[in-house]
């Protein structure tokens, strides 16, 4: 595989900044950075206007950018309606930021509903109004940024994720025609859902795709052929599909990384 249509995650780990992705990307010569803005990788807070500069240089000296939205404490579908606004209000500063430092695509979570709250049909459809809503507020503003929004499949958890299911994805998207997707492998594996199935519901609207493994259990982020996920299955029905898009290996370990950089090379 061409490692020009690959790209890495940056993850928060100790003795590695964003600069220290940013040098191994080009080092391993992928293609693209997923920035998350969280922080102490790139969160709006703390990026100053040099990097801001920085990074947007990169992007139009052929590096492609893309941001995740921060995922620590960020819930736009929370039942506190405070937290959940002030959710939104992060993922619009990462909006205008991905923006800024000219990244094509800003990849967001749904959200999450608590446990406790699962049993309620009626949390459950308040939960689905208030992503109407977020969407609502996020999807003009991408379009007058030039930013598109990929929407993220969410994995196995104590809280239940908006959108797991093929089914519900596809569905969000017949809702917003401007919004896309991102097909995220490990997610769906902590499921046992088939990626054929799910890449085939949603691959006329798929732009963009996490790669990693897991044994099933939790979405552990392992390298590839470490876990049990079905990636060589994923990558042919892409193929089937003719995606072209991001895909980006979500691997927090760079060992982890270059082996399974060393397992795609061939294909």
């Amino acid at each position: 595989m061409d490692r020009a249509r690959l790209g890495l995650a940056t993850f928060h780990v100790p003795g590695r900044d964003l600069w220290a992705w940013v040098e191994l990307a080009q080092e391993l010569g992928l293609g693209g950075v997923e920035l998350r803005a969280d922080p102490g990788i790139a969160h709006p807070d703390e990026l100053s206007p040099a990097d801001r500069r920085r990074l947007r240089a990169l992007g139009e000296n052929g590096l492609r950018l893309s941001l995740h939205m921060p995922i620590h404490g960020v819930n736009l579908t929370w039942p506190v309606r405070a937290v959940a606004a002030a959710s939104l209000r992060e993922l619009v500063r990462s909006l205008d930021l991905t923006a800024e430092i000219g990244a094509e695509v800003m990849v967001i979570h749904p959200g999450r509903l608590p446990a406790e709250y699962v049993p309620f049909p009626e949390w459950h459809a308040r939960s689905w109004d208030l992503l109407r809503f977020a969407l609502g507020v996020l999807l003009p503003r991408a379009a007058r940024l030039g930013v598109r929004l990929a929407l993220e499949n969410l994995g196995n958890g104590r809280d239940r994720g908006l959108v797991q299911t093929a089914e519900e994805h596809a569905a969000v998207l017949a809702e917003f025609p401007e919004l896309w997707a991102c097909f995220d492998l490990g997610h769906l594996h902590t499921l046992g859902g088939a990626p054929r199935e799910h890449i085939a519901r949603i691959a006329g609207r798929l732009l963009h795709v996490h790669l990693h493994d897991n044994r099933g259990d939790w979405d552990a982020h392992l390298p590839l052929d470490e876990g049990t996920a079905p990636w060589r299955e994923a990558l042919r029905a892409l193929a089937d599909h003719g995606f072209q898009g991001r895909i980006v290996l979500e691997l927090p370990d760079p060992d982890g990384l270059r082996r399974s950089l060393a397992l795609l090379d061939p294909l």
